[in-house]
């Protein structure tokens, strides 16, 4: 049984590892290469904890959670997860980090360990994807990050550095075809209905992103209400469900045929709530009037003509809206 495990779980286990780990290789030092039994439990062990709990560290470090792979009763590898990025991390090493013992490669530890500890670190790291580097002479490390999601999105001269989403939307693209599972939120105050209004063409569109996987649709209205309007809202009922199939317009989904299916909530906000935070790329938040919906551009269209019925009330409605061949 694989096992991701805290530092001080079994102290000459872990001694015995370290000790033998090589002081660098593969981008990973060791400071610890040849450290006695009695030096690791007195200075390794504590400064490992204290440097996870970001107490008596120097300025340019950041706290780290030093973690190993068991396999049953053996460790067979190491995982750093560097709590949040620095200038020189976000250039350089990234957030994790990773050693796999030269006996026990080729036999699937480093992807196994990687999925463990990006786990971890998805409850630990506030950015939205989770930096990795890689060495360009080590194709089978950057074969196990790509396993687990990632993408090589830049390089120098000796590394790629590679970016793995911190959550995963369920969707997927193939050839120009691009499909997403979404949640949409309707809020309404004093007529009026909170929207998005895009950077590409000045329309307006629902607030709501995409359920990750594992994620039921009303977590996720809630989740994407707060991130992007940082108000803590209600789900009450799903009022709407769309299959949507329009042309792409605009960032990643510019000329793609898109297929999204869209389940749209009646949210209960708090009272005195002031929506004023910003969305993604410095898109704003409009309110619209309700009596106002045909003047504006909308989308999806048919939202203009259905959303006034069950914002007042009507019941849940499925509706199939194929935009791709209009003008």
């Amino acid at each position: 049984m694989l096992e991701l495990k805290k530092s001080n779980t079994d102290i000459e286990k872990e001694w015995a590892f370290v000790r033998d780990m090589p002081e660098d290789e593969n981008g990973l030092t060791n400071q610890h290469h040849g450290v006695s039994r009695q030096e690791f439990e007195e200075k390794v062990i504590p400064e490992m904890l204290k440097q996870e709990r970001g107490e008596d560290m120097p300025d340019w470090m950041v706290p780290q959670t030093n973690l190993y792979l068991w396999d049953d009763d053996q460790i067979v590898g190491q995982f750093r997860i560097r709590h949040y990025l620095t200038d020189a991390l976000r250039n350089g090493a990234g957030h994790i980090g990773y050693f796999v013992a030269k006996e026990f490669r080729g036999k699937g530890y480093a992807t196994e360990g990687l999925k463990q500890t990006l786990k971890v670190a998805r409850g630990i790291i506030p950015e939205d994807e989770i930096y990795l580097r890689v060495n360009k002479d080590n194709p089978a490390s950057l074969k196990v990050m790509q396993n687990n999601g990632g993408k090589v999105v830049g390089e120098d001269e000796g590394h790629f550095f590679v970016r793995i989403p911190k959550y995963f939307d369920c969707g997927m693209e193939k050839d120009n075809y691009w499909f997403r599972y979404r949640a949409g939120a309707i809020i309404v105050r004093d007529g009026k209905m909170l929207f998005v209004k895009s950077n590409y063409g000045g329309y307006y569109y629902m607030i709501g992103g995409g359920v990750h996987l594992g994620e039921d649709s009303k977590s996720c209205i809630e989740r994407e209400t707060f991130e992007e309007t940082g108000v803590k809202c209600r789900a009450k009922r799903i009022a709407i469900i769309c299959e949507n199939f329009f042309n792409g317009v605009g960032g990643g989904i510019d000329g793609k045929e898109c297929h999204e299916l869209e389940y749209y909530y009646i949210m209960e906000a708090p009272e005195k709530a002031s929506f004023e935070a910003a969305t993604d790329e410095s898109e704003k938040l409009v309110w619209v009037p309700i009596d106002e919906f045909q003047d504006n551009d909308i989308r999806p269209a048919f939202l203009k003509k259905e959303l006034k019925g069950v914002i007042e009330g009507g019941p849940l409605i499925h509706v199939i809206s194929d935009e791709r061949n209009k003008a």
